[in-house]
């Protein structure tokens, strides 16, 4: 596969607020940029083997399509499940998210630092065909592993600190008020 540089400078402009918003581990510096550019390397390169999604505006203004088309806040809110200082359970999220998408998600939690009993959900992600983007299950991939994937699982948490989620309470905690 050809790897494709990031260049901040062709991803569109409404992709900013939606990375405004996202918390992000790992201690990226310059987090909006630095944010573009690892979703673009780890995932709009591979994805940009798809005329659709061939470019870097392309790939951002599709996966913000998709966001809006998944709705996956309101989706959990239906089923009693939003950002609070109550635990829910794993099988919760999951039931919920199979109930209305008729797939099995991915939901990452933050690695436990010591001390910590409870997961915190990191990430909820729903996966995609490559061919006409169609959701499929997260846990029967349609294709092999690629090298860097099976790096990833080799090492158990990501880079990023988080893994899967394991089946138990977790914690879905309110968004970070922001200091301005």
């Amino acid at each position: 596969m050809e790897k494709t540089n990031f260049d901040p400078a062709l991803a569109p402009n409404r992709v900013q607020g939606v990375l405004d918003g996202r918390q992000l581990v790992g201690g990226m510096k310059n987090r909006r940029e630095t944010l573009r550019k690892h979703e673009w390397d780890k995932h709009g390169t591979c994805a940009a083997q798809v005329d659709a999604l061939n470019s870097e505006k392309k790939y951002f203004g599709k996966s913000l399509d998709l966001y809006k088309q998944i709705d996956l806040n309101s989706v959990l809110q239906k089923f009693g499940i939003k950002p609070s200082i109550n635990y829910y359970q794993l099988a919760d999220f999951k039931d919920a998210l199979t109930r209305i998408y008729g797939v099995v998600p991915k939901i990452q939690c933050l690695v436990p630092e010591q001390g910590e009993s409870v997961q915190t959900v990191g990430q909820i992600e729903l996966c995609f065909t490559k061919e006409d983007l169609r959701l499929r299950n997260c846990t029967e991939p349609d294709e092999p592993l690629s090298r860097g994937q099976e790096a990833q699982l080799a090492m158990g948490a990501s880079t990023h600190g988080m893994m899967v989620c394991e089946d138990g309470p977790i914690f879905y905690p309110p968004p970070a008020k922001s200091q301005q």
